[in-house]
């Protein structure tokens, strides 16, 4: 496995850039007349009924728990969202027979990434996975500078039931982005290599699976260890 050292200085430095991106987002309205979201019908009928807390889809109690590395900024890991994670979801979350965590992995240089911490700020409201797949989906939207409050904005307004006021501000505050390094920190703490990766746990053991496993083999390891 390849590891990702990244030295206390650059941590610093890009938190300090991106705590002065977030102090710029402002929400207006819930929607940016210049965007058109897709799928957000999609989206609706893959998540809704389904259990949410935080960065957990499904069952607390659900026999295997599998841990989802990925950044939702990557075009990359928004495909294996479609190839992979999507029918995971589909077989295994809404049937009860697992749960998934989302832990944001970014797999550019940045430590952290606004897609992420306003992932999370939607988790508070227990809207998490509805914002990410959304977010993922609409990649194509997002301008050449970069996401910026317009985008983040418009994908907050098509989330059902979140309070866009108290997830603005939830964007801006220090938990949302401690939230969001811990997922990084746990995933240098795996040494797990720059592509999406999954950590399946059940009755029988853990599972470590990297380079953007397949189904087949996430299915695999969820056998294994049940």
């Amino acid at each position: 496995m390849g590891s990702r050292w990244i030295p206390l200085t650059l941590l610093s430095v890009a938190t300090v850039a991106l705590l002065a991106a977030l102090v710029s987002i402002s929400v207006g309205e819930n929607t940016v007349e210049d965007f058109r979201l897709e799928e957000t019908g999609e989206v609706q009928e893959l998540i809704a009924g389904i259990r949410q807390l935080d960065d957990r889809l499904g069952p607390e109690d659900a026999p295997v728990t599998i841990d989802l590395f990925t950044d939702v900024q990557s075009p990359r890991s928004a495909q294996y969202q479609l190839d992979v994670v999507d029918p995971l979801i589909r077989e295994y979350v809404r049937t009860g027979e697992a749960n998934i965590i989302l832990r944001h992995f970014p797999l550019g240089v940045k430590p952290v990434t606004l897609g992420g911490i306003a992932s999370e700020a939607a988790g508070l409201q227990g809207r998490q996975w509805q914002f990410a797949e959304l977010f993922m989906r609409n990649l194509e939207l997002v301008p050449e500078q970069g996401v910026d409050d317009d985008f983040l904005n418009e994908v907050a307004g098509f989330v059902p039931k979140l309070d866009v006021a108290r997830w603005e501000a939830d964007v801006n505050s220090s938990e949302t982005l401690d939230l969001a390094r811990g997922d990084e920190d746990l995933a240098v703490e795996l040494t797990l290599s720059a592509d999406p990766a999954v950590v399946v746990t059940g009755a029988n053991g853990s599972q470590t699976l990297e380079g953007a496993p397949t189904l087949a083999e996430v299915e695999a390891a969820i056998a294994g260890v049940s």
